[in-house]
């Protein structure tokens, strides 16, 4: 993986067989980015592991293939365990169906090309709120 880091952007480039979270926190980690809002990601993937979130557990489904990132979205906050890319995503088989979803796991396939929006404003959380964890953004002293 490769990135590069400035207040207004973080831009990433990662590589074949690399994992997309862990990516995104070494290089939020390696810029000093602790809350951040995704701006874009596209590329390709190898298999990528969606879930579904039943009020008290996520229901998990891998997809194992060739597919290409079409839309990602999300944010980067903290949570218990640290920091926590909370990602949906958009993919596309070659065959042009499409399939989406709350991304637990995705492995890069050749490039993916993401780009973060830094926030020094405020500082993201996550907290239980009514048996959901939720994003509870609180503004910087």
């Amino acid at each position: 993986m490769q990135y590069c880091g400035t207040e207004e952007l973080l831009a990433l480039h990662i590589e074949d067989g690399e994992n997309l979270h862990s990516c995104i926190v070494t290089a939020c980690q390696g810029s000093n980015v602790d809350s951040a809002v995704v701006i874009s990601g596209l590329g390709m993937i190898s298999s990528v592991t969606f879930g579904w979130f039943t009020g008290k557990e996520y229901l998990k489904k891998n997809y194992d293939g060739t597919m290409e990132l079409i839309s990602l979205s999300g944010d980067i906050s903290f949570r218990r365990e640290g920091m926590y890319p909370h990602l949906h995503g958009v993919f596309s088989s070659p065959d042009h169906q499409v399939i989406g979803g709350h991304i637990m796991e995705a492995i890069a396939m050749r490039n993916i090309e993401l780009f973060l929006k830094p926030i020094y404003s405020q500082h993201f959380n996550r907290r239980d709120i009514n048996a959901f964890e939720a994003l509870v953004p609180e503004r910087r002293s």
